[in-house]
C-alpha cells in the first residue's frame, strides 16, 4: 500500500495502480476486480453492488485485516445503502456524497458485562453504558478560538457579529465571546461529568504530558482542583508514589497525583419480605375434578387429497419425467373444470389455446396429448351427466367428522366433481394413474380414505340421498364406481 500511495504526485490512486498493474501479478488481479466493479457501477444500485463486493470475498479479507468486529461497521454501511435507495435514485455517486454529508455514528452496544474486551470510545458513544474499571484521558481545553463570527438576540432575531480577533473587540463583541466561550465550557463540563459516571468500580483520571500550556484547565486538573479539597483524599509527589495505602507501583506519573477510595460498607438491598395470606381451608370447585375433554386429534385439518399414507406409484420410479406427471395432472383438472362451460364445437380450440400458453411449457405433441384426453372424456355419452348443468366444480368441504377408530377429525377438502340430483348425489374424484386399476379391489387405500371422507361430509349436506363414490381414471377414460362395502371399513361419522 505504501508503494502504491507515496510519492505518486497528483496521480489518482486508481491510475497509479493501473500504471503498476504491468508489474505485478497482485497489482493486476486488484485492477482487474476494481475494474469488473467500476463497470458495474452504472448499472447497479449500491446496495447490490457492494453487498455483491463483500459476498465475493471482500468481507473475508477485512476480517483479515481488522478481525470480525469490522461485521458492525460493515453492515450499518449496508443498511445505510438500503436506506438511500428507498429516499433517492440509487446511483454510486450520489449514494456516496449522500454519505458523506451525513453524520453516521455506529455505537458498540455490549450489554455482556462478562465480554472480555476494552472498549475504547468516546464520552458521547460511551452516554448510558456502564464498566467495572474506565480509564478517562484527559481533554486539555486548548481549544479557546473562536470563527470570530457571534449570534447575538436582536428586535424578534438574531443578528451575526463578527469580530476577527480579540484586539478588534468592543464591549459587545467582548461579551459575545465571553459567551461562546462559557458555553463551549459548560458543554465541556457536561461531558466530563457523563465521563466520570461511566465507572462502576474503579475510574482513572488520567493526565498529559505537553509541552505546550493549555490556555485552560483541562479534566486532570479539573478533578485534581476538586480532589484538593476532597477529605480523605491521598495526594502524593512522583518521589514518594505509591501512597502508604498498599497501592502497586506505577511508571510514568507525572505531577501530583490523588488517589480516593470509597468502602463499600452499605448493606445490600434485599427484597422486602411480603407477608404470607392466609390459606382457606375449602373444598375446590367442580371444575378443578372435571376431567378435561381430549384434544381433536389430528390438530391439522384433515385434507383427504393430501393423505398421510403412501400414494400408489403412477408411474415408474427410474422414470425422469422432470414432474411433468404433476403437472399433466393438473392441466387435465384444469381442462375438466372449465371447458364444461364451453360449447361443444369450441372446446377443441379453447384447449388448444390453454395448453399452449408459454408458462405450461409444452410442445405442440404434449399439448395435443393432454387436450384429446380431455375432450375424449367430454365427448362420452357414458360421462356426459357428469359435466352437465347440474353438476358442480371444484366443490369446497369442510365438516367435523369422527372416524372408525373414534378420534375426532376436522376435514377441509375440494371435490373434482359433484353431481346433485333430485334422489341422489354422484360424487366424482379424477385420478391420472397410469396404468389405471382394473378393478375397483385395486384402487389404493388413500383413495378409498378419502372418497369415504368426502361421502360423510356430503350425506351430512343431503341426508335424505343416497350418495355413490366414483373415479375418474383420465388415460382410457374409464369411470370406476366404488361400492359402499369397499368404503365401510374406512368411512367416518358426522
Amino acid at each position: 500500500v505504501l508503494k502504491l500511495c507515496a510519492d505518486r504526485g497528483s496521480a489518482s490512486v486508481w491510475s497509479r495502480l493501473n500504471a503498476m498493474a504491468p508489474e505485478s501479478l497482485f497489482y493486476r488481479e486488484a485492477a482487474d476486480k476494481l475494474g469488473h466493479y467500476l463497470a458495474r457501477a452504472d448499472f447497479n444500485a449500491p446496495f447490490a453492488l457492494f453487498a455483491d463486493l463483500l459476498s465475493a470475498g471482500g468481507r473475508k479479507r477485512i476480517h483479515a485485516r481488522l478481525g470480525p468486529e469490522a461485521d458492525e461497521a460493515i453492515d450499518e454501511f449496508l443498511n445505510l445503502a438500503l436506506a438511500y435507495a428507498q429516499t433517492d435514485t440509487p446511483s454510486l455517486q450520489g449514494f456516496l456524497h449522500w454519505i458523506r454529508s451525513t453524520a453516521a455514528i455506529v455505537k458498540r452496544e455490549l450489554g455482556n458485562a462478562d465480554v472480555d474486551q476494552v472498549r475504547i470510545m468516546t464520552v458521547h458513544g460511551a452516554k448510558g453504558l456502564q464498566a467495572p474499571i474506565v480509564f478517562l484521558a484527559d481533554k486539555p481545553n486548548f481549544d479557546n478560538r473562536s470563527s470570530g463570527l457571534f449570534w447575538i438576540a436582536g428586535a424578534g432575531t438574531e443578528l451575526p457579529l463578527w469580530s476577527p480577533r480579540k484586539a478588534a473587540d468592543v464591549t459587545l463583541t467582548k461579551d459575545a465571546r465571553d459567551d461562546a466561550q462559557r458555553k463551549r465550557r459548560e458543554e465541556s463540563n457536561r461531558l466530563l461529568y457523563v465521563a466520570l459516571t461511566r465507572a462502576e468500580d474503579r475510574l482513572y483520571v488520567c493526565g498529559r504530558l505537553s509541552v505546550r500550556t493549555a490556555p485552560l484547565p483541562g479534566w486532570h486538573e479539573q478533578v485534581a482542583q476538586a480532589f484538593a479539597t476532597l477529605p480523605g483524599a491521598l495526594q502524593a509527589k512522583l518521589a514518594d508514589w505509591p501512597p502508604p495505602d498498599g497501592v502497586a507501583t506505577e511508571e510514568g506519573w507525572i505531577g501530583d497525583h490523588f488517589h480516593y477510595t470509597e468502602p463499600q460498607a452499605a448493606e445490600p438491598e434485599r427484597a422486602q419480605e411480603r407477608p404470607s395470606l392466609a390459606v382457606e381451608n375449602v373444598a375446590p370447585p367442580a371444575w378443578a375434578r372435571t376431567q378435561v375433554a381430549d384434544e381433536p386429534d389430528p390438530p391439522r385439518p384433515l385434507i383427504p387429497s393430501r393423505p398421510s399414507g403412501p400414494e400408489p406409484a403412477v408411474i415408474s420410479p427410474i422414470a425422469a419425467d422432470q414432474g411433468y406427471r404433476f403437472k399433466r395432472g393438473l392441466l387435465v383438472h384444469r381442462l375438466l373444470e372449465l371447458l364444461p362451460a364451453v360449447p361443444p364445437g369450441d372446446r377443441g380450440a379453447a384447449a388448444e389455446r390453454y395448453l399452449r400458453r408459454p408458462v405450461h411449457g409444452l410442445d405442440a405433441a404434449a399439448a395435443g396429448e393432454i387436450r384429446d384426453e380431455v375432450l375424449r372424456i367430454l365427448d362420452d355419452p357414458d360421462l356426459a351427466p357428469l359435466f352437465g348443468p347440474q353438476s358442480l366444480a371444484e366443490v369446497p368441504v369442510v365438516a367435523t367428522l369422527r372416524g372408525p377408530d373414534g378420534r375426532t377429525e376436522v376435514l377441509t377438502g375440494q371435490i373434482d366433481r359433484l353431481l346433485v340430483r333430485e334422489r341422489d348425489c354422484i360424487i366424482l374424484d379424477y385420478k391420472s394413474n397410469r396404468p389405471a386399476p382394473m378393478q375397483a379391489s385395486q384402487v389404493a387405500p388413500a383413495y378409498l380414505r378419502q372418497l369415504a371422507a368426502y361421502k360423510a361430509a356430503i350425506t351430512a349436506v343431503y341426508p335424505g340421498k343416497s350418495i355413490a363414490c366414483k373415479i375418474l381414471w383420465t388415460a382410457g377414460p374409464s369411470l370406476m364406481a366404488i361400492p359402499d362395502s369397499m368404503l365401510g371399513g374406512f368411512a367416518p361419522s358426522a
